[in-house]
């Protein structure tokens, strides 16, 4: 693996549902998920604006996709610091370890069809858990 992709990050961004329902703290199931799914202008304009900020910009899944980039990349466009956390160098959002990226620095029509950037929290099993 080169080194590039050693320090890049992966983040997942949650895009707001064209219903206007939010998807945050339900439980999204094959029966609801239509509820949850954003529009296509949506899809478009948070990738095409991500992939132009310099991330590598993955394929929509329901109503997510993932960004990849260095960690200086994350900060420039999210205006946040991100270290390194406790749990195994999961990347941690500013001094309060958050996982969540702030969106204020998006423009308002970007930020206006996310629902959230996030990084995944590390698995509860596995090598390391002890």
């Amino acid at each position: 693996m080169s080194k590039g992709k050693q320090d890049s990050l992966s983040a997942q961004v949650v895009l707001k549902a064209a219903s206007g329902k939010s998807s945050a703290g339900q439980a999204i199931t094959s029966e609801n998920i239509r509820d949850y799914l954003p529009s296509q202008e949506a899809v478009r304009v948070a990738r095409s604006a991500l992939a132009e900020a310099g991330f590598e910009v993955g394929n929509v899944v329901a109503n997510s996709f993932s960004i990849t980039a260095p960690a200086a990349t994350f900060e420039k466009v999210f205006g946040a610091r991100i270290g390194r956390g406790s749990q195994r160098g999961t990347p941690e959002v500013g001094r309060a370890g958050a996982l969540e990226l702030p969106l204020k620095k998006l423009s308002r029509e970007v930020a206006g069809v996310i629902e959230a950037v996030t990084f995944s929290p590390p698995p509860d099993f596995g090598p390391g858990n002890y």
